[in-house]
């Protein structure tokens, strides 16, 4: 995912609101993707340093460009158990207290 970060939204001095945006573009393509059959693996540390400029390079990206993040996608070899460990909600939901 790239993004450019001279364009902001309208009174959005960080772009906190494009922040926002990728979020919610991402969670549409995961849930696309999920819905098919398809693992993602959400892969961040692509963005800042050599590492973003050696992509940039190989890709032929636009040095205005950022990486924001970048997915890999695949079917599972074999659909198995999800991984991922679940908190209960009570380790980090606050009511009216924190």
């Amino acid at each position: 995912m790239l993004y450019d970060p001279r364009r902001r939204a309208p009174a959005s001095g960080h772009d906190f609101l494009g922040a926002i945006s990728l979020g919610c573009l991402l969670e549409n393509m995961w849930l696309m993707a999920e819905s098919l059959g398809i693992a993602v693996h959400v892969v961040s540390g692509l963005a800042g340093g050599g590492t973003e400029r050696e992509i940039k390079r190989i890709l032929h990206i636009p040095s205005r460009r950022r990486i924001a993040f970048s997915v890999r996608l695949g079917y599972p070899k074999s659909p198995g158990r999800y991984l991922r460990v679940r908190r209960e909600a009570g380790d980090f939901v606050h009511r009216n207290v924190y």
